[in-house]
């Protein structure tokens, strides 16, 4: 996943506040002698950040595989277990072993449904 937050230290760095109080000042009573480009630019810096990260979250979401967002959500099933996992589960059928019905797991229940069955088909 390349989504990341955006540190406290970013947002500091990117804010309008961060500039000097006569930005376009000479340095000599206090400003940096900022340019108007220079200027527009410290605005446009943290919305920038921000459309960055969120086209970033947007990519991940649509991904699949390992580095997407599906393999960071955490199922609980067991130690390490992602939501990609799950949808993998759900293809293999795998997915019969956590699905519990009184007591037993699904897989389990038709394995003893097809013992019967074909118990029953031998004894005609």
């Amino acid at each position: 996943m390349t989504a990341k937050k955006i540190t406290g230290e970013e947002i500091s760095a990117a804010v309008v506040s961060s500039l000097p109080t006569r930005p376009t000042a000479p340095s000599s009573i206090g400003g940096r002698g900022y340019t108007a480009r220079e200027i527009k630019e410290a605005f446009d810096k943290l919305p920038l950040l921000i459309a960055e990260r969120y086209n970033r979250l947007i990519d991940d979401i649509g991904a699949l595989g390992k580095n997407s967002l599906a393999g960071e959500i955490k199922t609980g099933i067991e130690e390490g277990h992602n939501l990609n996992m799950l949808f993998s589960d759900i293809q293999s059928g795998k997915i019969l072993d956590y699905i519990q019905f009184e007591g037993k797991s699904v897989s389990s229940l038709l394995a003893e449904i097809k013992y019967k069955l074909g118990e029953e088909e031998s004894n005609e």
